[in-house]
């Protein structure tokens, strides 16, 4: 069962959004300064460090289609499918997270127990849609911003970065649009060659 995670999400798949979410990260935190602070305005809710500790604050709020999500500056949450997907900002690997013993709120990734690998098909599954529906809702995030804040904002943003976007300000949505839909049709692949073959 070891090669599963492998097989779910290639390697260029995981370079690909480990890049994106690395901008998109980075955005967010510029957000949370815009007036207003937009993940605020956007409608997510905020739950601040406390005083003296380390780490960084969490935004909460729902996928669409079902499903919550909560970010901060080291990953994001996905609950759908049954299941807790922790999305890491350093390698982009989804990983399963046991609820049971974390201890809520959450300000720093080890706050979130220590996250394992999916090792059967329902958990790649899980894996898979969660980084379909993390993908989708960046995608409508950032056309969002750019709708109400201007792609000024974005270049803004990205000029106060030491590191070149992979992608141009204003193509960062369409990129995490075509990411899901690559990963959409990885799970169609990986799920069909788990059906039986005509006359076997």
């Amino acid at each position: 069962m070891g090669s599963l995670p492998s097989q779910t999400f290639p390697r260029d798949v995981l370079r690909e959004g480990e890049r994106l979410f690395d901008v998109s990260l980075w955005c967010l935190g510029r957000d949370v300064g815009h007036e207003g602070n937009l993940l605020l305005r956007h409608g997510l809710v905020r739950e601040r460090i406390p005083v003296g500790q380390q780490g960084t604050s969490a935004y909460s709020g729902v996928l669409s289609g079902g499903g919550a999500l909560t970010l901060w500056g080291f990953g994001a949450l996905c609950r759908l499918c049954g299941e807790a997907v922790y999305v890491p900002r350093d390698g982009f690997a989804p990983l399963l997270v046991d609820e049971a013993g974390v201890r809520w709120p959450v300000f720093q990734a080890a706050g979130l127990g220590i996250p394992r690998p999916p090792s059967s098909l329902s958990e790649c599954q899980a894996a898979r849609a969660a980084v379909v529906a993390l993908a989708r809702w960046m995608a409508g995030y950032e056309e969002w911003v750019v709708s109400l804040a201007g792609s000024s904002w974005r270049h803004e943003c990205l000029a106060a970065r030491r590191k070149a976007s992979p992608v141009p300000v204003e193509a960062l949505a369409s990129a995490w649009g075509r990411l899901a839909e690559r990963v959409t049709a990885l799970s169609t692949v990986v799920d069909d060659s788990s059906a039986p073959v005509a006359g076997a």
